[in-house]
């Protein structure tokens, strides 16, 4: 069981890490909501698990119930989550969300203990003070010229604000394993599309014309990737992860993520990390490695 989780979490954490500089090189900044982004790549994605499911003659009746389990988790885990970061994706380079991501551990512990009272350890408080702190070194100065007119601060509210939804989905999909156990093909597809229907209607509200650019080589490419390793492979992955696990455990991808999406943004966005950035992530890391001991002395991974 502990291999196979260990490749779980490689696996979610590999796809993943390319996503973020995809996504700002290829999803956004051109003339094309981001919510129809969001809606292209996981509708995509979730009709072709479920079409996989019918073909292997899975179960695909659910009640009301469960399907409204679905929707709340598309909410969270597919619509608002990835809105969010397609549109924080416009003001920062992709190793800023990356990193922000990497409250979602904190997030998903203080979640675990108030609503399924997993109790937090004092190697887990230390780690996620450490955590905070590195994450506020590394924004000293957006937080000291904090402004709701700047970009930048834009964009840190719609990563923090994304991280946030990615959390509650978390721990949403720990809640169907305790009370529901729905299989994971159907809970992952499902989830998807109801999650794209959200994110289509938010765009039919704002009045965003829909359209799929075919033309752009470079957003069919990236959204393919998106579509394969970014969505099918990569949630596949992390859904039984943290099903296998825990929640706050799923977080641990955003300790190592920062580290490679950083690397790819230097290489394809040009990005030069400045010095409290460079200061403050090891001090994040740390924090997030101490919380990732404290798990691996429960077996987990």
């Amino acid at each position: 069981m502990i291999k196979s989780n260990l490749l779980l979490f490689l696996g979610a954490l590999f796809f993943w890490s390319a996503t973020w500089s995809i996504i700002g090189l290829t999803q956004v900044n051109i003339d094309l909501d981001p919510s129809i982004s969001v809606f292209i790549r996981f509708i995509i994605a979730g009709l072709i698990i479920l079409i996989f499911v019918a073909l292997t003659k899975r179960n695909l009746i659910f009640s009301i119930k469960d399907h409204l389990y679905f929707f709340v988790l598309g909410i969270f885990l597919y619509s608002g989550n990835y809105i969010f970061f397609y549109n924080s994706n416009i003001y920062l380079p992709s190793n800023i969300p990356a990193t922000v991501f990497c409250l979602l551990t904190i997030f998903n512990i203080l979640g675990e203990r108030f609503i399924f009272k997993k109790p937090i350890t004092s190697l887990t408080l230390l780690g996620a003070i450490l955590g905070i702190t590195g994450i506020g070194i590394i924004f000293f100065n957006d937080i000291l010229n904090f402004s709701l007119n700047s970009g930048t601060t834009l964009g840190l509210m719609f990563a923090l604000f994304a991280t946030l939804s990615a959390s509650i989905g978390n721990l949403i999909a720990i809640y169907n394993k305790r009370n529901f156990n729905i299989p994971l093909l159907q809970n992952v597809a499902f989830a998807m599309i109801y999650g794209a229907i959200v994110a289509f209607l938010m765009a039919v509200v704002k009045g965003s014309e829909f359209y799929i650019p075919v033309a752009n080589l470079s957003y069919m490419a990236g959204l393919t990737y998106l579509i394969i390793f970014g969505s099918i492979i990569s949630f596949l992955c992390y859904i039984r992860f943290i099903e296998n696990t825990s929640a706050s455990t799923g977080g641990y991808i955003g300790v190592a993520m920062p580290i490679l999406a950083l690397i790819i943004s230097m290489i394809f966005e040009n990005v030069k990390p400045d010095i409290y950035f460079l200061s403050g992530l090891p001090i994040a890391l740390l924090g997030l490695l101490l919380i990732l001991k404290q798990e691996s002395l429960k077996g987990n991974i």
